[in-house]
């Protein structure tokens, strides 16, 4: 893995919506924190929540299609878990509000644990399904949304000994903390395959801008710095 990019295919304005992307360890809140408190323009994106009362329009105008799932039975696959309908509705609903946001407050929307995370986990992760012939028109379509709704992934990776090493001296609970390192291991090998493979598929056509960063090599502070040239902004611009 490289510490900077090399030749970028697509070359369009700046970045307004951008999601950070990587294990657990490799430094995405750390970044997302940074770039929050270097520019005022740089906001992190709402994620969706029932609770909101401006939420629950999104969900209920989801209902037939949610409804279409639970009617497509199948005894080799498990049900969708609550947090799993959540990601789909998020992943079909999402892309226009946040293209309304960024469009009408002149920001940069920083995602963490948006669609490529959410993509990801239901690819790898989720029931078998999930992955079958009748999803093949749903991975299609928002898969195609989020092409045109992100300018710029950002990739943070680490060694698997930096990450483990990370996670467990942090106090966030994580899937793979305190476990043996062949079982992390794996579980960051799978996860990582997940991402590529979502990755290659979303940006196949040359958008959104994929950059990647080993923070093993190159620290937070000159990855912000550097993000901050591409945005078009500042540090401490009010």
């Amino acid at each position: 893995m490289n510490g900077l990019p090399g030749k970028e295919v697509y070359e369009p304005g700046p970045p307004r919506i951008v999601e950070l992307v990587g294990p657990a360890g490799a430094g995405k809140t750390t970044l997302s924190r940074f770039l929050s408190q270097c520019n005022e323009k740089i906001q992190t994106a709402p994620e969706i929540e029932l609770r909101k009362i401006e939420h629950i329009p999104i969900f209920l105008a989801d209902i037939p299609f949610l409804l279409s799932i639970f009617l497509r039975r199948s005894r080799s696959s498990r049900w969708f878990t609550w947090e799993e309908l959540k990601y789909i509705v998020y992943l079909r609903r999402w892309p226009r509000l946040l293209r309304h946001q960024a469009a009408d407050n002149d920001t940069v929307l920083l995602l963490d644990h948006g669609p490529v995370f959410k993509l990801a986990t239901l690819n790898e992760f989720g029931p078998e399904k999930i992955n079958c012939q009748s999803f093949k028109n749903w991975w299609g379509d928002v898969l195609d949304q989020w092409a045109r709704t992100l300018d710029m992934i950002i990739w943070l990776d680490a060694p698997d000994s930096v990450l483990m090493e990370r996670i467990n001296n942090r106090a966030q609970r994580h899937h793979v903390k305190a476990k043996s390192e062949q079982e992390a291991f794996q579980f960051l090998a799978r996860y990582r395959l997940s991402y590529e493979q979502v990755l290659a598929k979303l940006t196949a056509n040359g958008k959104p801008r994929l950059l990647r960063f080993d923070t093993n090599l190159v620290s937070i502070e000159q990855i912000t710095d550097r993000l901050l040239v591409m945005c078009g902004l500042n540090h401490h611009e009010r």
